[in-house]
């Protein structure tokens, strides 16, 4: 790599180190990053005592909203965001320009006079709108003071870049930041490289994929209700779901298999290859990764209206995609998949293609390339 080469601080939360998820969410994102640029990666996640007086401060017996709480409170922003203004003061000199993934602190709290470009696939505000979700845990008062550090890293930083349009519209019109500063580049699928694509027999029972964590927050209700109703009519189907703290007793769950989370990604793996078609009906959904996974696999989507994922599935052509909390426009589309599944085969190709033109880490860094330049040059 030419000594010219741009060098970045990267800022973000997770040990890509020794961390699963860290690994899953950023390393071939970091990978991708690496033949474009030289980086120093810094961990702005609480460790140590900083981390149990932040546990102590937000505890709270519901342990979802406690978790929440753990990750967006106003002390912990200013503590994350005081760890990478300390890290960042090493390193002035050596480094080109800041790149922050995500915006739980402001990698420039204490005004470093070094560019800044920062990666976001969802705004705190957005959040805010439905707060019932849990996503945005914070009290009135808090929101606004979090709203107020928000909106200033988005102004100290050279350039925002957003995973969808939804986004890039919220820091634009939510925050006042100019539209020339916000560009949207898109996010790519966490494989080091594309999978073989899925070609069950189409003689095989029809199975449908679903993997979400947050039950209620994915839409998993929803589809089950969806889905016994497509049972009158497809009795063979079946319905994996990889989610949590489903309260088995309140849903007819015949035909459905349940597992649990796993962060192995051979076995998703495995999963995605069993599949006929994927389902997220999510009430909120930052962006769709897993969405992105199901593409890879020549699996064809439905996903819901609003937020990024109708900007990744092509309604008809990818995938289909319906109104949220709609559970008979989800049997409809369900439905219609299982019933012309050679049609559906196709719109599996399409989003395979769809995957590898648009959303693979090698198109997103490519896509930064000409930003984090300008930011260094301006």
């Amino acid at each position: 790599m030419p000594s010219s080469t741009p060098r970045l601080f990267v800022s973000l939360i997770g040990d890509i180190q020794n961390e699963p998820s860290a690994q899953v969410k950023y390393g071939h994102f970091l990978k991708a990053l690496e033949t474009q640029f030289k980086l120093v990666v810094y961990d702005a996640t609480l460790r140590g005592f900083p981390r149990l007086v932040n546990q102590m401060q937000v505890f709270h017996p519901d342990i979802t909203l406690w978790k929440e709480r753990f990750y967006q409170n106003v002390p912990a922003f200013k503590m994350r965001s005081e760890k990478m203004a300390a890290a960042l003061k090493k390193e002035i000199g050596r480094v080109d320009a800041i790149f922050q993934i995500g915006v739980l602190w402001d990698t420039l709290w204490k005004d470093a006079p070094i560019p800044s470009v920062i990666y976001t696939d969802y705004t705190s505000t957005l959040a805010s709108r439905k707060p019932e979700w849990g996503r945005s845990p914070l009290s009135p008062a808090d929101l606004a003071a979090w709203l107020s550090m928000e909106k200033k890293a988005y102004q100290r930083s050279s350039h925002i870049c957003t995973r969808g349009q939804y986004v890039r519209q919220s820091v634009i019109n939510d925050y006042g930041i100019p539209e020339t500063k916000v560009t949207a580049i898109g996010g790519g699928v966490n494989f080091g490289a594309l999978p073989e694509p899925s070609n069950r027999p189409l003689s095989s029972s029809p199975t449908i994929l679903f993997i979400g964590k947050d039950f209620l927050r994915k839409g998993g209700d929803v589809l089950i209700r969806a889905f016994q109703k497509v049972r009158k009519s497809a009795p063979d189907a079946r319905l994996v779901m990889m989610t949590a703290g489903i309260p088995q007793e309140q849903y007819d769950l015949t035909g459905v298999e349940i597992i649990e989370p796993t962060w192995n990604r051979e076995k998703i793996c495995e999963l995605y290859r069993g599949a006929d078609c994927f389902v997220l009906p999510s009430r909120l959904e930052t962006w769709g990764d897993v969405i992105l996974e199901a593409m890879s696999f020549g699996l064809p989507c439905i996903g819901v209206s609003g937020e990024a994922m109708s900007e990744i599935i092509e309604d008809g052509r990818t995938g289909l995609v319906i109104p949220p909390n709609d559970e008979d426009a989800l049997e409809k589309a369900l439905l219609w998949l299982l019933s012309n599944r050679e049609n559906a085969r196709q719109y599996g190709s399409a989003a395979r293609e769809r995957v590898e033109t648009l959303y693979t880490w090698e198109v997103v860094s490519k896509k930064l390339v000409p930003i984090v330049i300008s930011a260094i040059r301006s």
